[in-house]
């Protein structure tokens, strides 16, 4: 029987400090054709299906715990519904719930179940413009068997196509002004900088994390709220080339947008990929572990352009600094 992630309300009592945020938890993307994203995602890619609605689908992948991390819904156009972080009270709703009120940003409230598996959430707009939801409650994956014995949720290789991914790792986002999101990123929502690239003496990008990987979000200098990439981690390098195999195999390699590749910034193994929509996804490896009070790691624009967004790879296509929009629609 699948169980619920989080504590109760009369569990352990949390800490003086306002709030927590633990992790990225999933985020919805906007397609055009569902069934064609299925395919896509599921019959290639090899994503886990966890929910079949008639106008979306949720799934995830093969070492995710959370019911679902990756949601796909109907719409007219592609892009970004929205992204979730996981925090670790429920009571951390409230306090959020207040910080944005103070900072002047709508802040709605949504029911249990809204999403599947899924507890009561808090949905803001961002002040640089992006559709966020906070909730602590997520239905698991069921780690034992009929028998009850466990089966920890990657332990059905038997099973998997595709690459397959693992989990959910980051997403990257385009705000207008890097500096006033660091504001609410780090300032306000207590985020840890791993890494940041300074261009004519301002933050160019930023890269943002609540655990000891480089990042959950990234906030890059572009013309305004959109969405670059959701990235999934896979479990070796190698797994990086087959992604590349899959797609060209299966008559998708124009959907191959950028790589295989090296970050220097990050140290990860990496290629972005599009789906039948136009969303990019990145598919990720490798990046190093360190603490969240780390001193930040600063890298001046030249030496940045020369090797941190690139440690080895072809250059990158100018398709590769299109983005997709963002729900205008959000908070709903």
């Amino acid at each position: 029987m699948a169980g619920w992630q989080g504590r109760g309300e009369a569990d352990v009592a949390r800490p003086q400090e306002a709030f927590r945020i633990l992790r990225l938890g999933h985020a919805v993307l906007r397609v055009r054709d569902l069934p064609a994203a299925r395919y896509f995602y599921v019959d290639v890619l090899g994503f886990v299906p966890a929910v079949e609605e008639r106008d979306a689908l949720y799934l995830r992948g093969i070492a995710d715990f959370d019911l679902w991390t990756l949601g796909l819904v109907q719409a007219d156009e592609p892009g970004l519904d929205h992204f979730a972080l996981r925090v670790e009270y429920p009571d951390d709703l409230d306090a959020l719930e207040q910080l944005h009120r103070e900072l002047g940003v709508p802040a709605t409230r949504v029911e249990a179940g809204r999403e599947p598996g899924q507890g009561e959430a808090l949905r803001v707009r961002t002040p640089d413009g992006h559709p966020v939801e906070f909730y602590h409650r997520m239905e698991q994956v069921p780690v034992y068997d009929e028998r009850g014995r466990v089966r920890l949720p990657m332990r059905s290789t038997h099973r998997f196509r595709g690459i397959p991914p693992m989990f959910i790792d980051h997403m990257n986002l385009r705000v207008e002004d890097p500096d006033a999101s660091l504001t609410y990123w780090r300032d306000r929502l207590r985020f840890s900088i791993s890494e940041y690239t300074v261009r004519d003496g301002k933050t160019f990008a930023a890269w943002l994390r609540r655990r000891r990987g480089t990042h959950d979000v990234a906030v890059v200098r572009s013309t305004g709220p959109s969405l670059h990439h959701v990235a999934y981690h896979v479990g070796e390098p190698a797994d990086v080339m087959r992604t590349a195999d899959l797609l060209a195999d299966a008559g998708f390699r124009t959907q191959i947008d950028f790589g295989p590749g090296r970050h220097g910034l990050s140290n990860a193994f990496f290629i972005y990929v599009r789906d039948p929509s136009g969303n990019r996804l990145e598919i990720y490896m490798g990046d190093y572990q360190r603490d969240l009070d780390a001193e930040p790691i600063r890298w001046e624009w030249e030496d940045y352009d020369e090797g941190g967004r690139l440690w080895w790879s072809p250059e990158y296509p100018a398709r590769f600094l299109e983005t997709t929009p963002v729900n205008p629609r959000w908070p709903a």
